[in-house]
């Protein structure tokens, strides 16, 4: 706060909506919450009803600021309660903040924003306050972000068996059961297995088959059919149904002989992945770490958008991120300037792509230490040639 010079922190939102609330209160729900931390104060939280109780047991923040006659009013005058929140906003607020800057997320609704406005509230949008804290994870995060991790790779595992254990058909179209393999099936597969390990999809799974993985966010069709001899790059990162902490793992499989081309992207990517876990530690700067997989590349004869903006093939994105909440957090790779700290989680995802061909991609999620990074997502190999 004393970097931002705010004299409080103050948000609206849903704990489910908003990962940074969730982070701030451990507050599993749906219903909105008022938020407001002072300056060296302990955090509130604005609640009503039932609210209020279930606040106190389950929440991180066990002060609570209750609004209940405040809504029983609104109700009594006819009023719809969503409609004047401006009346609870301005309660709260007018109890609890003891400053003049009031601090807001980037994510915060902008008729919360403007309420705040209309108030004469001096309000400053601090769009990476809580980011930054939330990127230095504790042990039961990690904790946390591992079994996540161990869900991530089973489901992969489940879906290296389904293809093993398929033919290979006409056009070189996998079969299962005499029907063709498609996208769809494999993740279906995955879904019921996350289920029942209490974890879900916190986005589409990416499963690109061939040529198709050259745009390396396309998550396929679930009508596409799974091809023999070209890579199909697989992107899971599920989230743990109560914890809410997810994992980030690839994997490119190949069903039966890969091409020496082929070959030759896999063993750049697995040298690319080693160079940037190898650099991966406290105090390194990031675009150090960058710069150990691009140039790793380049010595294998891999082109790369860091060392040349204008490349069209080779490693076309980002070393990778941050997970923590959500699938992509702070630190970002692209903050070129800024230092690794211990308890940062990182994805690290190099890969390389052709237009011709496709591409191949390699991810794991590493905990950054003071030496080593720790690997986090185990039990899986490498090149998943089947």
């Amino acid at each position: 706060m004393d970097k931002y010079e705010i004299d409080g922190l103050f948000t609206f939102d849903s704990p489910f909506r908003s990962p940074n609330l969730l982070w701030l209160t451990r507050m599993r729900t749906s219903d909105n919450l008022l938020y407001l931390k002072n300056r060296g104060e302990e955090s509130v939280i604005g609640g009503y009803f039932n609210q209020i109780e279930r606040i106190k047991k389950e929440s991180l923040v066990r002060r609570t600021y209750d609004l209940s006659d405040h809504i029983v009013q609104l109700l009594k005058e006819g009023k719809v309660v969503h409609e004047y929140r401006d009346v609870l906003i301005r309660a709260m607020l007018r109890d609890e903040f003891s400053g003049t800057t009031l601090g807001v997320p980037d994510e915060i609704p902008a008729s919360i924003l403007v309420v705040l406005q209309e108030l004469g509230f001096d309000v400053k949008v601090v769009q990476d306050l809580v980011p930054e804290a939330r990127a230095t994870k504790s042990d039961q995060e990690i904790k946390m972000i591992k079994k996540a991790g161990d869900a991530t790779v089973g489901a992969i595992n489940e879906v290296v068996e389904m293809i093993k254990d398929s033919d290979v058909g006409p056009n070189k179209t996998l079969m299962r059961n005499g029907k063709p393999l498609k996208v769809g099936q494999l993740k279906m597969a995955m879904e019921h297995f996350l289920v029942d390990r209490n974890t879900e999809s916190s986005e589409d799974t990416i499963l690109a088959v061939g040529k198709k993985a050259f745009d390396w966010h396309y998550l396929g069709n679930p009508n596409d059919r799974l091809k023999a001899e070209v890579p199909i790059i697989l992107d899971v990162f599920p989230r743990l149904k109560i914890e809410r902490y997810v994992a980030d793992v690839t994997r490119t499989i190949v069903k039966g002989n890969p091409s020496k081309r082929v070959k030759e992207m896999f063993e750049a990517t697995e040298a690319a992945a080693n160079a940037a876990v190898d650099a991966l530690t406290d105090g390194a700067n990031i675009d150090d770490v960058n710069l150990a997989c691009v140039n790793k590349l380049k010595q294998l004869g891999f082109d790369s958008r860091r060392l040349n903006p204008d490349a069209k093939d080779g490693m076309t994105h980002g070393l990778g991120h941050g997970i923590g909440l959500e699938v992509h957090e702070q630190p970002s790779m692209y903050n070129h300037e800024a230092n690794f700290v211990e308890g940062n989680i990182m994805a690290i995802e190099p890969g390389v792509y052709f237009e011709n061909i496709g591409g191949v991609r390699l991810e794991n999620d590493y905990a950054v230490t003071k030496g080593k990074p720790k690997l986090l997502t185990k039990n899986l190999e490498t090149m998943l040639w089947v």
